[in-house]
């Protein structure tokens, strides 16, 4: 009986830590789909996963929609473009991201991300090249994340999410929301891209809110 009871409180702790977790639908901000340029595109992932313990769900199947592509945004030219994903969920203390790059640079200012909350909340994440943020392909443009957890309320790092072995990755990015949001609730999450054709471009792959500390 002890043994089952144990069994029991872990099992209920794992549901309760799955509840406080709320995969993003962003089918609707998509504007690509692996197969339409990604090396390797059929090994990479979409539908429900987790990576280090955080549930994604990555929209589109194999030959609909997967990802938000800045590149795809800007038809291919030089222009700054955004995507904004409605959230609206309260007491978000972290949030995560399956983001990339199609290529690669070390420039600052070239990749944000804006959380807006209610009451007035807002606070925008630097995303830079070797730091944050690195492209999809090993061994190509930018190969190195920082790897660990935030340091403190507004503050955001990166680690290792998905790898198919043959060279392409997908990296989560973890942000934890400054002190100005406790209490509130997370509205939307801009991203905003000024790279250009072959310097970096972003995309985004899912995107998951929870109301646990990282």
């Amino acid at each position: 009986m002890k043994t089952r009871y144990i069994g029991l409180m872990i099992l209920a702790s794992l549901v309760t830590a799955n509840a406080q977790q709320h995969p993003i639908n962003i089918s609707s901000e998509t504007n690509g789909y692996w197969c339409e340029g990604a090396v390797n595109c059929t090994t990479l992932p979409f539908g429900t996963h987790t990576y280090n313990g955080v549930t994604f769900h990555i929209p589109g199947t194999a030959t609909t929609n997967n990802f938000w592509a800045a590149a795809i945004a800007a038809k291919g030219g030089n222009a700054k473009v955004s995507v904004t994903i409605p959230v609206n969920v309260a007491g978000v203390k972290t949030v995560y991201t399956l983001m990339n790059t199609d290529w690669g640079s070390t420039a600052a200012g070239l990749l944000s991300v804006t959380f807006t909350g209610s009451g007035g909340a807002t606070w925008t994440a630097s995303l830079r090249g070797n730091i944050n943020v690195r492209d999809y392909n090993n061994n190509v443009y930018t190969d190195a994340i920082d790897c660990g957890l935030p340091n403190g309320l507004g503050t955001t790092t990166t680690v290792a999410a998905f790898n198919n072995g043959k060279g392409q990755r997908l990296d989560m990015q973890i942000y934890e929301l400054p002190a100005s949001f406790a209490g509130k609730t997370l509205q939307s999450i801009t991203i905003t891209d000024g790279g250009a054709q072959g310097v970096q471009r972003s995309f985004l792959a899912a995107l998951t809110v929870s109301t646990n500390a990282p």
